[in-house]
């Protein structure tokens, strides 16, 4: 009685689990459909064409490297300023007071008297005066050209009352410079030493056998100066000795008529 029963049981529930599976194979599927994975792309870009950096990714894509070209440029880079230099420079790079050459024109005065004591026993110092012309006052090497003049009185017998021993003459001469330059300003200490001519002549008749009334030398000055200039203006303050040859004038022994004397010069340079 119970064995068949049990199979009774088995049957109804094998016909029932059949009975749902046709049923829900009949039913239309409402449920949403599964999106597929995204797809991978099957090989590695090719790096070698340029890609915009802004470009756009597409999705489900992998983007391409950059490359070097599809890159921005680099900003360029600035150049610092050159630091300010105390000195004027020509296009070649050096210094003017290298390049340029230098010239100047220059007036001017000061004292002179005898060393020699025939001459100086008879006369009083006196005042000079110059007209120079140099060139290469930028150099370590220039020239000079003057005019120079000079007048002192004379307080000997035999000589009229107000006479005066009066020169003129002419000089060049080589000149050492050591220029220092810092924008227009020139500082130059300077040594000189050249050769000239000077007539000598007393202004009034004299009438002592031992003196003439006139006499031409040889004279050799020498000296040293300092020079200042700014932008076109300069400054010049001298000490200079002459010696001279060939003199006739006092007929002294020990009456040559060297000098010394110290002045100044004022002018322009070019």
């Amino acid at each position: 009685m119970k064995r068949p029963t049990m199979m009774m049981m088995v049957a109804a529930a094998i016909a029932t689990l059949g009975t749902a599976t046709a049923a829900r194979a009949q039913a239309p599927d409402t449920a949403a459909p599964v999106a597929p994975p995204a797809s991978v792309p099957p090989t590695i870009p090719n790096n070698s064409d340029p890609v915009s950096p802004v470009e756009p990714v597409v999705p489900g894509t992998m983007p391409s490297l950059a490359t070097p070209q599809a890159l921005p440029p680099p900003a360029p880079m600035v150049q610092p300023a050159p630091p300010p230099t105390p000195y004027a420079y020509e296009a070649h790079g050096y210094p003017v007071w290298i390049s340029k050459m230098g010239s100047a024109v220059m007036l001017g005065g000061g004292f002179e008297d005898f060393t020699q004591n025939a001459p100086k026993s008879q006369t009083n110092g006196g005042g000079a005066w110059n007209l120079r012309l140099a060139a290469g006052t930028r150099q370590f090497v220039g020239l000079e050209a003057a005019y120079v003049g000079a007048a002192r009185s004379v307080n000997a017998l035999g000589f009229s009352t107000n006479t005066s021993l009066v020169s003129n003459g002419v000089e060049g001469a080589f000149r050492l410079n050591v220029p220092v330059a810092a924008g227009q300003l020139l500082l130059e200490p300077f040594g000189f030493i050249g050769l000239g001519w000077q007539h000598y002549y007393l202004s009034k008749t004299v009438t002592t056998a031992d003196v003439t009334r006139s006499d031409d030398v040889m004279s050799m000055p020498y000296g040293a100066g300092f020079m200042m200039a700014y932008g076109m203006f300069m400054l010049d303050a001298r000490i200079q000795w002459r010696e001279t040859y060939y003199n006739d004038m006092f007929r002294a022994e020990g009456a040559k008529l060297n000098t010394w004397g110290a002045g100044g010069n004022i002018g322009v340079e070019f």
